[in-house]
């Protein structure tokens, strides 16, 4: 009697695992708040919550203000409703910074790890700078949400134009805006998701708006995917992913994956004159604790007179399968590579523009031994080169007929199916 009522004890746990699992959380919902459309209400019972860690769920139409912000210190799931289509049912009307993990201290050894963060089927319309900056954080899943009309906050930083630097964006992830000065090591570490958004930064003044949709900047060891979101009007790059480190154990990797990517038309020129971007992904710091990274299957359309739809600045980063529709004009570009030993296939680029693909040098970035293999570049016209190199040793395999090759030792094997 005693087995038979262990194993039915057990098959019962079973399915009541499973089901949570289904659900989507492993967590109860230790809070179920309902918005009140008031500022002075909604912030502080959403902080009340978020304090006491586990799960919340959030119903209704919640208003922070244009300064509003609850803080993550602890492990926590901030879970919205959504209709039988995914679309977010629950809104939260401005704040600034509205969920922020802060850094305990710019001092190491930081105390422990960061909390690990869920936000879910939250539609957050009209934050300042960004809806969500976690720069302190040891996991993270950011999903089914919407983000528009965050409003662009001016930050005194020297520039090349004139005031304050205007900045927007969707997610922020890593140390770089919380301690400008250095790597943090295990600030921002862990799993780290941010997939299934619709992000929309349209502005009034994108030519002097660094716009980001997704911005990933001085993690530690941590392991991110960033799949399957939709993101327009991003004033600077849509997609935004340098200097995240490997840990002492070498651990880290990044992997991008069939993101919908449209630009605007205009964007700010600043750092350089490409603008406005789809995807930079790679390295300014040490290349030796690059992670990897892998940018696969996303599609691109690019709409500005010099911007460019994928560019590389890593070594041994993986391009593959990814389509890029350029649409700017003369002066944009389809995929660029600027690191080296990078492996770029199967692409297909379309539409017309200064080059299709490029092994292109750039201050210490050498642009040596990358492979370009089998890309399809048929329906694009080039105003300069279908492949323009300025790099050593790389290799070109498939079509294209005009290579402009301006490097040394590069092997160019055209029309070869």
């Amino acid at each position: 009697m005693k087995s038979i009522k262990a194993k039915y004890g057990g098959f019962i746990l079973s399915v009541f695992l499973i089901t949570l699992l289904a659900a989507g959380s492993l967590y109860a919902e230790n809070s179920v708040i309902t918005g009140q459309n008031k500022e002075e209400l909604d912030v502080k019972a959403v902080q009340e919550a978020v304090d006491k860690g586990g799960s919340v769920l959030l119903k209704g139409t919640f208003n922070f203000g244009p300064k509003g912000r609850v803080n993550i210190k602890k492990d926590i799931e901030i879970i919205g409703e959504s209709d039988s289509n995914g679309k977010p049912l629950t809104r939260i009307l401005g704040g600034f910074w509205t969920f922020h993990s802060p850094l305990p201290s710019v001092d190491l050894p930081l105390p422990g790890p960061g909390p690990k963060v869920t936000i879910k089927n939250i539609h957050f319309d009209g934050a300042t700078w960004t809806p969500m900056h976690f720069p302190y954080i040891s996991g993270a899943e950011i999903s089914g949400n919407r983000i528009t009309n965050v409003q662009p906050f001016g930050i005194p930083v020297k520039w090349s134009g004139e005031g304050y630097l205007l900045v927007n964006a969707g997610v922020i992830i890593g140390t770089r805006i919380a301690h400008r000065e250095k790597i943090l090591p295990g600030a921002v570490t862990g799993n780290l998701v941010v997939n299934n958004n619709a992000i929309n930064l349209r502005c009034k003044d994108p030519q002097i708006t660094m716009g980001q949709g997704v911005l990933f900047n001085w993690s530690w060891g941590a392991t991110i995917e960033i799949k399957d979101n939709i993101i327009r009007n991003a004033s600077r790059n849509s997609i935004e992913i340098l200097d995240n480190y490997l840990d002492d154990n070498g651990t880290g990797s990044v992997f991008v994956a069939e993101n919908n990517i449209v630009t605007p038309t205009v964007g700010i020129p600043f750092p350089t004159p490409e603008t406005p971007n789809g995807l930079v992904v790679g390295w300014f710091s040490d290349p030796k604790r690059n992670s990897k990274i892998t940018v696969i299957k996303n599609f691109v359309q690019i709409n500005g007179k010099t911007s460019a739809g994928i560019a590389s600045l890593g070594d041994d980063v993986a391009i593959l399968g990814n389509r890029v529709d350029v649409k700017g004009g003369p002066e944009s570009s389809g995929i660029s590579q600027l690191g080296s030993d990078a492996f770029i296939a199967r692409n297909k680029i379309e539409g017309s523009g200064a080059f299709a693909l490029g092994a292109i040098q750039w201050k210490e970035l050498k642009a040596n031994r990358n492979t370009f293999a089998w890309n399809d570049i048929k329906e694009f016209m080039a105003t300069k080169a279908d492949f323009l190199c300025y790099g050593n040793d790389n290799t070109l395999i498939g079509t294209g007929n005009k290579v402009e090759n301006e490097g040394s030792r590069n092997t160019i094997l055209t029309n070869i199916d």
